[in-house]
């Protein structure tokens, strides 16, 4: 029977070398990508950090976009950059220019091409603060299996985990069955399970697909 088999992205996926950088981190990287002073990239950065916290803290509130964010927070201080300059500012505050960052789970990946090959449909989903463009840019640059079919990342604006309506929204379509692939039980095991998806929990220490390919086998 074809399922849907959706992998979260961070600690299961991609795993990160270091925590992400707080909020003195982002104010220095704004200041410096932005051409922003410093006190004007401090007002910013607790708007973008304030918003987009409250939303995580609340489980069913809609995470807000966050380049909709940081551009409104910009423009209402008479400071509005371009596009591409937004990008280049996110891209290196979430520490995605340090290629040391974050590392492809080499195993987490493989399953993600046996479960594809096997004739199932792959997606992703992540609670996230990339949006979804600088996200396809990260997984690529990991080398990311091309074989997810769709991708859910929060950042783009919308719910998220672990919001039952983020995980209709990901495994929508004509599925005999619907599996999650996380770490955290909270986020991803528990939720994906009170909807009656099948689940499998990834430990990020010591990641080992077999349980899902033993679940999935015909």
């Amino acid at each position: 029977m074809a399922a849907v088999v959706v992998f979260d992205c961070f600690d299961t996926l991609v795993t990160s070398r270091r925590p992400l950088p707080g909020p003195e981190e982002f104010t220095a990287c704004l200041t410096e990508v932005l051409a922003l002073d410093e006190r004007c990239a401090g007002e910013v950065v607790r708007t973008v950090f304030g918003a987009v916290y409250a939303a995580m803290a609340d489980r069913s509130a809609l995470q807000p976009a966050t380049l909709g964010l940081l551009d409104a927070a910009l423009r209402e201080r008479g400071a509005p950059r371009e596009g591409p300059d937004l990008d280049r500012a996110l891209w290196q505050a979430l520490g995605c220019a340090d290629a040391d960052m974050y590392a492809l789970c080499e195993p987490v990946a493989d399953a993600m091409r046996r479960v594809a090959d096997a004739g199932h449909t792959v997606r992703l989903m992540s609670n996230c603060y990339l949006p979804g463009h600088l996200m396809r840019r990260l997984l690529d640059g990991l080398k990311v299996p091309q074989v997810y079919e769709r991708a859910l990342f929060t950042a783009d604006g919308g719910p998220k985990k672990p919001d039952p309506r983020a995980f209709r929204l990901i495994g929508a379509g004509d599925f005999a069955r619907r599996v999650m692939v996380g770490d955290s039980e909270a986020d991803d095991i528990a939720p994906a399970a009170a909807l009656g998806w099948d689940t499998v929990r990834v430990d990020p220490a010591d990641p080992d697909p077999a349980e899902l390919l033993s679940l999935l086998e015909p």
